[in-house]
């Protein structure tokens, strides 16, 4: 349940998803009509005032923009450009391509907004991105998403603000919004959430205020960490700003893809292991390596504390979480357009990610167990050092025949990058000997993960047995008919979740007695 038990996605954006404009304005005016850009007159939506029937107008949109960069409010700190996402989903749960349709909109705005001044939690500039849908705007609402990493209670689980939010958003006296009032209402939010969601401090669920104060905390933690570390960087280049990868970092073949930015330039740096699933490419210079790998190891020198990146890493540490971040969000932007090449839908209109570092040797993990990622499009770079072993198996995607059927061996090779869709099976072979470090950027779409093939992806039983490469004492029911459970981990049995029941191949048993109900733990 989400907290306060309210819905992720506001009702007027479903409704405008489910009848894209395929004409004029709505109110057959053909004119088009500004709403005000001023804050006179504003009010939080009082049940007596009905919003005008104005339509959508570019024209009048982008003279609000040009006010408030005129006379912009003391918590505005940056205001982007409008630009049109490269991919939307529909109304019937469809990814649609934005370049093949002839609809208007929507439009995307990035602006960096600030809390109150002094607090050690929100005070700072957020990255926050307005979309304004033809339907919507201004007559209800613009979607607000914050970017990046951002703990807070009140936001969806892709940093999305939740109906609440929507639902007390201040308008004009004709019952409009602006962008100046968005703004404001994000402001509030980051200052006083439950002023933003209309609700009475002293009628406050103990609930809620106690998951807006842990939320805080790690916030705070989190920021405080990125101060902390700022003072005993190694190599500052990493952390300047405006955030820029040197040509020098860079693989010349990639790098001449990026300025070509042409499929064929892309492709030209490409080797296809496994068609149309496996890929991999030169993509930084041994001496970047070197240079971040030295990072890492200073990061881990200085005491700090370091938020684990999953379950199954217990030594990488999270690039986002030590300030590291802008530099991921560029290399993310040179590598979109390959993204949308390869996996149209998975790699389109990236608008977050999860970046971190693992570490393979001996005394500390060896090896990873099969998984899939909670990634669209993951990209693995191999950062050295010296090391045998260590191999990366792939099986199936998930909920295909062959799931858990072994497909190939990719080795690492450093300064070389492999990519795949996040529900490809992998796991990673013990290291034999040395020690191995790995980047890896799990890429996020929210407009993707809206769509059917994400929330409803199809689910096929077992063609058979699978390969014992490929089992999972994590997930798998039937992981100790094939191989003995590692030490330390024979609790897993009886706990897996995968096959999922109904779709088990021929002859399947389980190996534990006790077994969840359902399909407890399936990512599926």
């Amino acid at each position: 349940e989400d907290v306060a038990g309210v819905a992720s996605t506001p009702p007027a954006a479903e409704e405008a998803a489910k009848r894209r404009r395929t004409s004029g304005n709505e109110s057959g005016d053909d004119v088009c009509s500004s709403s005000s850009s001023s804050d006179a007159g504003a009010h939080a939506c009082p049940r007596t005032t009905t919003a005008m029937r104005v339509p959508f107008c570019m024209e009048a949109l982008t003279a609000e923009l040009a006010d408030l960069r005129a006379d912009p409010p003391h918590y505005v700190r940056g205001i982007g450009e409008l630009v049109r996402p490269s991919a939307v989903c529909d109304g019937e749960g469809k990814l649609q391509s934005t370049a093949d349709s002839d609809e208007e909109g929507p439009y995307d705005l990035e602006v960096l907004v600030c809390g109150q001044e002094g607090d050690d939690a929100y005070g700072r500039p957020w990255r926050v991105v307005l979309r304004f849908d033809v339907d919507l705007w201004p007559s209800k609402l613009a979607l607000v998403r914050f970017q990046g990493v951002f703990h807070h209670a009140l936001t969806d689980e892709s940093n999305g603000m939740l109906t609440p939010f929507y639902r007390n958003l201040p308008k004009t006296d004709q019952g409009l919004c602006t962008v100046r009032l968005m703004l404001q209402a994000v402001h509030t939010f980051l200052v006083d959430p439950l002023k933003a969601w209309g609700i009475p401090e002293e009628k406050a669920p103990a609930r809620l205020t106690n998951s807006l104060g842990v939320h805080r905390k790690m916030n705070r933690d989190r920021l405080a960490t990125i101060d902390k570390y700022s003072t005993k960087v190694r190599h500052p280049v990493l952390f300047e700003t405006p955030r820029r990868w040197r040509p020098e970092w860079l693989d010349p073949g990639f790098l001449k893809a990026v300025e070509e930015n042409t499929p064929e330039s892309w492709r030209s740096i490409l080797t296809e292991h496994l068609e149309g699933e496996v890929f991999s490419f030169k993509l930084v210079t041994p001496a970047f390596c070197d240079m971040l790998v030295e990072e890492i190891f200073n990061f881990y020198e200085s005491g700090l504390p370091a938020r684990r990146p999953n379950s199954m890493n217990a030594y990488g540490i999270i690039l986002n979480e030590i300030g590291l971040e802008p530099l991921i969000d560029e290399l993310q932007r040179m590598l979109q357009p390959l993204g949308e090449l390869l996996f149209w839908g998975p790699g389109s209109a990236w608008d977050g990610h999860h970046c971190f570092i693992v570490r393979y040797r001996a005394g500390e993990d060896l090896g990873l167990d099969m998984h899939t990622d909670d990634s669209d499009v993951t990209f693995n770079l191999c950062l050295g050092l010296d090391f045998t072993g260590a191999g990366l198996q792939f099986c199936g995607l998930m909920g295909a025949p062959n799931h858990r059927k072994h497909t190939m061996t990719y080795s690492h090779v450093k300064g070389s990058c492999v990519c795949h869709l996040g529900r490809k099976r992998h796991g990673a072979d013990d290291i034999a000997s040395g020690e191995r470090l790995n980047l890896i950027l799990w890429n996020h779409s929210s407009g993707y993960r809206q769509s059917d093939d994400y929330i409803k992806p199809a689910y096929h039983t077992e063609e058979g047995r699978p390969d014992a490469v490929c089992v999972s004492y994590t997930h798998d029911r039937d992981f100790g008919n094939f191989k003995p459970y590692p030490k330390g981990k024979e609790h897993f049995r009886g706990r897996g979740w995968c096959p999922r029941r109904d779709f088990e191949y021929k002859g399947f048993e389980p190996d534990g007695d006790e077994e969840p109900s359902g399909d407890e733990g399936c990512p599926c």
